[in-house]
């Protein structure tokens, strides 16, 4: 299914700024905010058209802000599902743009710790269990068989749990696993499945575990006051409702921040447990 107009779902409220920002960026009164967002990242941000969720969230801080938005687009470079140490952070750190979104957690930016910090989360991402009707309990024995993706934190999980496994390269092999029979069901990464245009409906009551699931943050400069505006709007019901407006419309995960993510010592324990099994 094809998603228009999804801007709508902005408050009228966050609008009218948005009008009132640009005015006032026409008269050249208010300092841009420059965001970072990877150039080529569906569904998160597509520089071609300028589209994406997180495109989106960062036109409805900016509005917020009451700033103009300056985006900055990141080199095109092959994104990881998880743990994300792909990521570019020179332009951010060089002062090119001021805040940096969808960063999967502090581990994330540790090489630069002394000099970014991150926001409170503004939504989580998980893999997900795809048929919507597949029946699995992490914990508890499946006899069935899960495709997953080859080389993922979901792979090496699923196979320290003793479940059988089938592996694909690509999304698009995990979904074609499950329809031709080789699978009973399959762990997707979440936004990926936006890139299915809603014609692959997860288990909605499925409870991902600890290990399987991240909170994405917004980076800036240590020190920055951007981030106490930021903390404050991404704690406030009226933007978190704006958030999850914009998750559901562009079709990923309408997931809010975990209690509890992932951390490698939890996926080792899982490995160490199942090898001494």
């Amino acid at each position: 299914m094809k998603r228009q107009g999804h801007r709508a779902c902005l408050p009228v409220a966050v609008l009218a700024t948005l009008a009132t920002v640009c005015a006032m960026a026409a008269e050249g009164t208010v300092a841009p905010l420059a965001v970072c967002l990877p150039a080529a990242d569906p569904p998160r941000s597509t520089r071609a058209d300028a589209s994406g969720f997180d495109v989106d969230v960062a036109r409805l801080l900016a509005a917020q802000l009451k700033r103009p938005l300056r985006l900055v687009w990141l080199p095109e470079r092959g994104q990881t599902d998880i743990e994300s140490t792909d990521l570019v952070f020179w332009p951010l750190l060089g002062g090119q743009c001021d805040m940096q979104l969808s960063i999967p957690g502090a581990p994330a930016i540790a090489r630069h710790d002394s000099r970014l910090q991150l926001s409170e989360p503004y939504y989580g991402a998980a893999f997900e269990l795809v048929p919507a009707d597949a029946t699995l309990v992490w914990g508890e024995p499946y006899e069935g068989v899960l495709a997953v993706r080859a080389n993922t934190v979901a792979h090496v999980a699923v196979d320290a749990m003793g479940i059988r496994w089938t592996m694909q390269e690509r999304t698009v092999d995990l979904v074609a696993a499950v329809a031709d029979g080789h699978a009973d069901a399959a762990l997707i990464w979440g936004p990926n499945l936006a890139l299915a245009n809603g014609s692959v409906r997860r288990h909605e009551g499925f409870d991902p575990p600890a290990v399987l699931r991240w909170n994405l943050h917004v980076a800036v400069r240590r020190g920055d006051g951007l981030l106490a505006d930021l903390n404050r709007l991404l704690v406030d019901p009226t933007i978190k409702s704006a958030v999850k407006a914009l998750l559901d419309d562009h079709g990923l995960p309408a997931r809010a921040a975990f209690p509890t993510t992932h951390s490698r010592q939890a996926l080792d324990a899982l490995t160490l447990a199942a090898g001494s099994g």
